[in-house]
């Protein structure tokens, strides 16, 4: 547990946490929002298969734009409602991260590592899911107080598999596009030695 609250020492500050049976989490409550939202996500997009779908579509992207505007204001410390606002905040932005990580990852991608080419758009259901997801982020961070029975332990895991998932997508679209950049600049070198 020591190593943990070690980790998560580097990178959250830790200036408001929840505290169980004496004992507090090893991140703010807006950090437990953004891993848990992370992790939330990546389970709707695993189970769901939607993840196959590369980005959403506009009318997602919107939605996720003005959840992560108003997730920014949280986060910039702009407005400050007290715990259910921090992990709202935190929340909103670890789904938003995670839907465009990942879908970013399939888009860029080569379709030979994928073994299938990427579906053109989302389903209706599929956008009313993703709407609906982030609609009822405020609710889960309303319950969340309630939900900490499980101990320090538990949402010490909780955190670690979010901060895991995000980092392990942002170090793959990350190589994914040193991969694309170095395949572009391949193409463009051959095609200028033509």
């Amino acid at each position: 547990m020591d190593s943990i609250d070690s980790l998560f020492s580097l990178i959250c500050g830790r200036e408001h946490v929840f505290v169980v049976d004496g004992t507090p989490l090893p991140v703010c409550q807006r950090c437990l929002g953004l891993y848990l939202g992370s992790m939330l996500t990546g389970l709707w997009l695993a189970a769901s298969g939607i993840w196959r779908r590369g980005l959403p579509d506009w009318s997602v992207f919107i939605v996720n734009t003005v959840v992560l505007l108003a997730a920014g204001v949280g986060g910039l410390h702009l407005v400050d409602g007290g715990p259910t606002w921090r992990v709202t905040a935190g929340l909103w932005t670890g789904y938003v991260l995670t839907l465009w990580l990942a879908g970013a990852i399939v888009h860029l991608a080569p379709s030979s590592w994928l073994r299938r080419p990427i579906a053109q758009s989302w389903r209706g259901s599929e956008k009313l899911q993703a709407v609906a997801l982030a609609a009822l982020m405020p609710l889960v961070a309303g319950l969340l107080p309630a939900l900490l029975w499980p101990g320090v332990t538990f949402w010490s895991g909780v955190a670690l598999i979010g901060a895991t998932l995000l980092a392990v997508l942002i170090l793959a679209g990350l190589a994914l596009c040193v991969h694309f950049c170095f395949v572009q600049l391949t193409f463009r070198a051959r095609e200028a030695l033509r």
